[in-house]
């Protein structure tokens, strides 16, 4: 077992120190297993994993919107198993190692995997632990249905689940799950609350830890809800971009990457990887790249039913879902300032900031496993009682946050992080629910 932050770092440092697996950039025409297909996408030879496609979202004629996207339509699975020793909740995580991950190394759940890689698609060893991970007959605290990013991917979805498990059900799966470790959930969502430490796949599912767990020695009430089928819930309100070859992208270029011809957003670079303990020794695949590091500020304020959270409603080129629930201020590189709607932004995040008591930041790594290098500064700020000027709502209160959170499907990846960062500083008694 690790008991503390220091300690949960330490070890993850230590397997960063020992890591061996490899993953270097390869142009994309020697990638093995993919192509570009009649259709003008980038795919794997056997149809799986995922594709880059090519998308064109016209709804605003003035600024029509094209680019790349991930299209991975298969449900993966990210699972926590949970177990309580001596009175107190602890979750078997793993360390893991994903080719874009800046750090090689990160702290994740107990199961994290797509269908591909569960159903062995790629011909090597089974997920550990996936049968219950993906079991109807265990007991869950929480399981939904979670989107990822949508300026990146074209409605991808992950199944998130918190599974409980008895004493010696967990005692079990421990000796079969390799690189794997009890932490205190208390522990785990302080974490949330230091750099580089837990990945997005963790994060998101911490999300999800009861609200009432965090603050109370109680046993959470396991949920009873199952996620929405895939696509039951879409709704007009949602993108619906057109699929097109990615050589008809007219601000993109493809030769030994695929990137914007200015230079701008992100590229699409190929990666040759040689595993550390994964299901195959070796693979190859495309990375998304972004050019610059990412932000998301949260705005909290005090109110008569707990924290209230500053946050809006966005549809991105990949919400084929519907608009997601997202901080209020959000952009995918801190450094682009060039219109003059995203200068008035960053004017009032740092308005509202400069009137926080307190504010918690941490830079945090991106979904390792389709992205290279993707990283964002995370900013939780907390307004006093009284503060004149506060910006414009729309306000939502912790706990309704908490509700949409556990039905899943509408909160965005980087609000749900803001959300297990939250519940890091209410279990290190800083916020009061």
């Amino acid at each position: 077992m690790i008991g503390t932050v220091r300690n949960l770092r330490s070890e993850c440092l230590r397997r960063r120190n020992l890591l061996t697996a490899s993953a270097f950039p390869v142009p994309l025409a020697e990638l093995r297993s993919w192509s570009i297909g009649e259709d003008g996408a980038l795919a794997h030879e056997t149809g799986r994993f995922f594709r880059i496609v090519g998308a064109r979202h016209l709804s605003d004629t003035n600024h029509p919107v094209e680019q790349p996207l991930i299209e991975q339509s298969e449900v993966g699975m990210l699972c926590l198993f949970v177990a309580q020793f001596e009175g107190q909740f602890h979750g078997l995580i793993t360390f893991k190692f994903e080719p874009g991950t800046p750090d090689g190394i990160e702290v994740a759940p107990t199961v994290q995997a797509t269908r591909s890689n569960y159903e062995a698609a790629h011909g090597g060893n089974r997920v550990p632990a996936v049968e219950i991970a993906l079991s109807e007959e265990v007991c869950t605290l929480a399981d939904s249905v979670q989107r990822e990013q949508e300026s990146w991917f074209l409605g991808k979805v992950n199944r998130n689940r918190i599974v409980l498990l008895d004493v010696q059900e967990a005692a079990d799966i421990a000796r079969t799950v390799p690189e794997s470790s009890w932490v205190p959930i208390p522990v785990l969502l302080e974490a949330a609350l230091e750099s580089r430490l837990l990945n997005m796949d963790l994060r998101s599912v911490l999300s999800m830890w009861p609200l009432e767990a965090t603050t109370s020695l109680n046993d959470p009430v396991p949920v009873t809800s199952r996620p929405l089928p895939d696509g039951q819930d879409r709704t007009s309100a949602g993108s619906n971009p057109e699929l097109v070859p990615l050589d008809s992208l007219s601000h993109w270029q493809i030769a030994e990457s695929i990137e914007h011809r200015q230079g701008r957003f992100f590229s699409i670079v190929g990666c040759r990887v040689g595993g550390q303990g994964r299901e195959v020794a070796s693979w190859d695949q495309p990375l998304l790249a972004p050019v610059g590091m990412g932000q998301c500020t949260l705005l909290i304020r005090p109110g008569p039913d707990g924290p209230e959270l500053l946050v809006s409603e966005r549809v991105r080129i990949g919400s084929l879902r519907g608009p997601s629930l997202e901080a209020r201020f959000q952009r995918g590189d801190i450094a682009d300032h060039t219109t003059e709607l995203r200068r008035r932004s960053m004017i009032a995040e740092s308005s509202g900031l400069v009137r926080c008591r307190e504010i918690y930041s941490a830079v945090h790594a991106e979904e390792g496993g389709r992205f290279r290098g993707a990283i964002a500064t995370y900013q939780l700020g907390l307004l006093p009682d009284a503060v004149e000027e506060q910006p414009a709502g729309p306000w939502t209160t912790l706990k309704e946050l908490e509700v949409l959170g556990q039905h899943g499907d509408r909160l965005s990846v980087e609000l749900r992080t803001c959300l297990t960062m939250i519940k890091g500083l209410i279990a290190r008694g800083t916020l009061k629910p």
